[in-house]
């Protein structure tokens, strides 16, 4: 079986059962809940609609009384008609880890990335780790304090953050590390805050029993194996003792994120917006734009987009777009700030236009490509 073909079966080959939670339910009942399963995730139920709470939310909770309310986020609800496509298209989209599943209006269960990864290495697969992983991953040295970790994994986005000293990886910190070890015991009688005392340890004492590496040159299955049995959801992958990316689940979703079975589209956004329909129409804008690029810069290795919105107030809040181009001679970047993310996008897509107007004399005389000889970055001021 190709990709492609695995792409086409129904999710009801693979569905797993799962717990449903309500908005009134505390933090502290999920976080004993995602303990006891070994999950990384759990869907909260509301009249008509489905939301997820991931670890990485989890990181906003500083009182286990707190509501799922307060920080869940609405996902699409799959029928058990979908495909095994478009299932990883919407974890990759919204990144998380798994998919509610509904029947007439039912919750029957749940499709999990490590369920369709496992059936993706039984297909026709030729792709390396290199080929999927992200590469040169946000890191700190040992000395860091906890809290400065747990802020960064906010702010990036990420659920894992590999531990440096001299140099030399000697753990990884994750959220799960912190939403269980940080918090207080889970027991419904127990309130609190987080341990203060806690946060100001370094974060090189955390985490060194389940640190998960792979060499780079090792293949999907051997990365996705060592994970599995080790009950991570990543792995640090290394050459000579150097950290040179790091591979998740979500990476390996990559590989299915094209309805025609090519291969994966190399970008993805940071920061999608919590309204679907938004979310998908900035997602669009953005492919839209990395294929127009790919037309003059046929090597593209990976296109991201990073979406940071400042302010409180939805109707007024300001986004600051950032979005960065990867080819193997250099990268491109390029940032704007705008109240409407739709405007936003529209402006990165005027500047990809730019830059392929700016790029196509180079490439139709056959000539090396006159950014490359001038060796400097096309920059282009923010609109």
């Amino acid at each position: 079986m190709r990709p492609a073909d695995l792409m086409r079966v129904s999710i009801s080959e693979l569905l797993t059962g799962g717990r449903v939670f309500t908005p009134l339910d505390r933090a502290s009942t999920l976080i004993g809940y995602l303990k006891e399963s070994g999950s990384y995730d759990a869907f909260v139920e509301e009249e008509g609609w489905s939301s997820i709470v991931t670890m990485k939310d989890l990181l906003e909770v500083q009182d286990l009384e707190t509501k799922l309310s307060t920080v869940m986020r609405r996902v699409p609800r799959l029928n058990a008609g979908d495909t095994i496509g478009d299932a990883a298209s919407l974890m990759f989209e919204h990144r998380t880890l798994s998919m509610p599943v509904y029947k007439r209006k039912r919750f029957v269960g749940r499709i999990a990335a490590p369920e369709i990864i496992e059936r993706l290495l039984d297909t026709d697969q030729t792709v390396d780790i290199s080929s999927i992983m992200t590469p040169e991953p946000v890191t700190l040295g040992s000395s860091v304090p906890i809290a400065a970790a747990r802020e960064m994994m906010r702010k990036m986005k990420v659920d894992q953050i590999p531990i440096l000293d001299g140099g030399r990886l000697v753990n990884v910190i994750t959220s799960s590390d912190l939403v269980f070890n940080l918090a207080p015991p889970t027991d419904r009688d127990e309130r609190g805050d987080t341990r203060k005392k806690r946060n100001e340890d370094p974060v090189g004492v955390f985490g060194k029993a389940g640190l998960v590496t792979n060499a780079a040159a090792d293949g999907l299955q051997a990365v996705f194996t060592n994970m599995k049995n080790k009950g991570a959801n990543y792995s640090v992958i290394t050459d000579k003792g150097r950290v040179r990316g790091i591979a998740t689940y979500r990476d390996f979703m990559k590989i299915l994120t094209r309805k025609d079975g090519g291969p994966a589209l190399p970008m993805y956004i940071i920061g999608v917006p919590e309204d679907l329909l938004q979310a998908s129409l900035v997602r669009n804008k953005f492919a839209e734009t990395v294929e127009l690029l790919k037309h003059v810069l046929p090597d593209v290795e990976e296109a991201r987009a990073v979406i940071e919105a400042d302010g409180n107030n939805p109707s007024k809040k300001k986004n600051l777009v950032k979005v960065t181009v990867i080819s193997p001679r250099r990268n491109y970047s390029y940032q704007v700030f705008s109240y409407d993310l739709s405007e936003a996008f529209d402006q990165v897509h005027n500047w990809a236009k730019r830059l392929v107007e700016q790029e196509k004399p180079s490439v139709k005389r056959g000539r090396r490509n006159t950014i490359e000889r001038r060796g400097r970055v096309p920059e282009f001021p923010d609109e």
